[in-house]
């Protein structure tokens, strides 16, 4: 859990330096508000505590000021001189924030506690980065190469293994595990214009873990043109969620083209927002498909096709359940439901 060494000289100061009758101890731990590593170093100074050797060290590190709950490390070990250097080895818990103090007795009683350090931010065990948008990744090719980072570790506390899940409507699809690399490229080939998901367990020497998960879906454009027109499932629903504060409608229109309508009607088909035509007026659409974000934009989605809770006054609207109106041409409307949770 911690290894410490003495210093092979006192500091150059002479109060340190110099015999004193009173006990005091400095900790000086990492400065910033986030610690630079979950397995943090520290450098304790111990002062007044006389020839006697050894002296027993305490170091605790926990999420409270007052250690009664959440400590993360309590270690003891003994020391040979009055400054030591003091190495972390048990990992702390991802995203947690920190307090830390340390206290110093030597054989014959006397004792003292430095002043309690922090809060400090723990940074995350793994952190994914591509793709990562909060908004969704539209992507051109069907492997996509996955990229995270993970947070600096002593060696002592091992290395970091990994195991990468790619997920879709909530299972899994393909994936690895015990990679020692931050890249995966995708095994084998994801269906296009579909929604995915993706995570990374970060493990440390086969003990804890810990799992991020991507903020929202990602997707791989279909550039063929589409064999019918027709309305997919809006998403997120319901919305909004923690990562979308409106929900993305996608929709195709295959040959010759359309003339599209589209609306936002409540359960008895009154009128709510009008989507298409849209702000531009557009209401006739050449094949293709509507809605995803253009790649390399950072979203899956199309603002022009979105729908915020609003209605055609620009207030928003009750919870509840509300219909997506589609029609194309003299077509008979499609439908799909939507739950607003509201706001």
């Amino acid at each position: 859990m911690i290894r410490a060494h003495g210093a092979v000289a006192c500091l150059a100061l002479s109060a340190f330096c110099a015999p004193l009758t009173a006990q005091s101890v400095l900790l000086d731990g990492p400065t910033g508000s986030t610690l630079p590593s979950i397995t943090p170093a520290f450098s304790l100074v111990a002062m007044g505590f006389g020839a006697q050797r050894p002296l027993a060290v305490r170091l605790q590190i926990g999420t409270s000021p007052d250690f009664a709950t959440g400590v993360l490390v309590d270690s003891i070990f003994v020391a040979s001189d009055t400054v030591v250097a003091i190495q972390v080895t048990r990992p702390l818990t991802s995203d947690a924030r920190v307090f830390w103090k340390a206290r110093v007795e030597n054989a014959a009683g006397l004792a003292a506690e430095s002043l309690i350090g922090g809060p400090r931010l723990v940074p995350s065990w793994v952190t994914l980065l591509d793709p990562n948008s909060p908004q969704g990744n539209t992507l051109e090719f069907r492997r996509p190469l996955f990229v995270w980072r993970s947070a600096a570790v002593t060696p002592l506390a091992g290395r970091w293994k990994y195991d990468v899940e790619i997920t879709r409507g909530g299972r899994a699809e393909q994936g690895t595990a015990g990679l020692v690399d931050t890249v995966y490229p995708a095994a084998t080939d994801l269906e296009t214009n579909t929604p995915y998901k993706w995570s990374v367990r970060a493990t440390l020497n086969n003990g804890p873990s810990f799992v991020a998960n991507s903020i929202s879906t990602f997707l791989v454009r279909d550039p063929a043109l589409p064999a019918r027109t027709l309305l997919y499932q809006n998403f997120p629903n319901p919305f909004p969620s923690p990562s979308a504060f409106s929900t993305c409608i996608w929709f195709d229109v295959a040959e010759p083209g359309a003339r599209i309508a589209l609306d936002v009607t409540d359960l008895r088909g009154n009128l709510v927002r009008t989507l298409i035509p849209g702000i531009d007026g557009q209401r006739d659409f050449i094949p293709g498909r509507y809605g995803q974000g253009a790649a390399g934009t950072g979203s899956n989605c199309d603002n022009r096709f979105v729908w915020d809770g609003t209605g055609n006054d620009g207030r928003t609207v009750a919870a509840g359940v509300y219909l997506l109106r589609f029609q194309a041409g003299r077509a008979a409307p499609s439908f799909r439901r939507m739950l607003f949770l509201g706001r």
